[in-house]
């Protein structure tokens, strides 16, 4: 889970930087706009951090640069200009958030782990159909055969990941970064242990799995 610091003022930047590393975030920086842009058009983000009044590319010009290019990555402005027109056209932009200098670095750290919360891959699902099963994500229950078990915060999570996009195939690294994030360290084989017991849950035959799948050398995918 990566996120992008953008700040021409280079001790603002690497000071949010060092900051959200600290609570466990991977983080690059970036010192200009242009910058920004290339590295974005390059690289995938979760979340960017970007100042407004940068010498070279301003910030509102880099969100509509994104945007134009269909980069709906979530963006917190981060700026001086408090005026309410300023704020207004940050978010008329698409921004999802925006904080006038000076600032908690708590409120926004809060203020980035509520927006990659509600951002997250399928963070919208709240009830999920897989064969004979009902999966209530709102309560982490599943409905099988008419009895309700529970299930663990890390098997409603991927659950909820696989069912962001049925069929397509997410690797164990992917599935660690989304569920776990960065500043915990399970392994790969952490992933496996958990796709077995949801198949034991979820799969009339857990060894011939009907929704469930994995892909060798790549994955797992679900096909409700």
């Amino acid at each position: 889970m990566k996120l992008l610091v953008v700040d021409d003022e280079r001790s603002m930047a690497e000071s949010v930087r060092d900051n959200l590393e600290f609570e466990g975030f991977a983080v690059d920086s970036a010192f200009g706009g242009r910058e920004a842009i290339d590295r974005l058009l390059k690289d995938q983000y979760r979340l960017i951090i970007l100042d407004v009044m940068m010498p070279d590319v301003d910030g509102f010009e880099v969100l509509s640069e994104l945007r134009r290019t269909n980069i709906h990555t979530p963006v917190i402005f981060l700026t001086a200009r408090a005026a309410e027109k300023d704020k207004l056209r940050g978010l008329g932009l698409g921004a999802d958030d925006y904080v006038v200098k000076p600032f908690s670095i708590l409120e926004l750290i809060a203020r980035v782990k509520a927006i990659l919360k509600r951002t997250a891959p399928g963070a919208g699902i709240e009830q999920l159909k897989i064969g004979g099963c009902i999966v209530d994500f709102m309560k982490s229950t599943m409905r099988v055969s008419g009895k309700e078990q529970e299930l663990g915060r890390y098997e409603a999570d991927i659950l909820r990941l696989l069912s962001s996009e049925p069929g397509r195939i997410f690797s164990r690294e992917e599935i660690l970064d989304q569920v776990w994030g960065i500043n915990a360290f399970p392994s790969n084989r952490t992933v496996d242990n958990y796709i077995v017991t949801l198949r034991r849950k979820l799969e009339g035959d857990p060894k011939n799995p009907a929704h469930l799948f994995s892909v060798y050398g790549r994955g797992y995918k679900l096909i409700p």
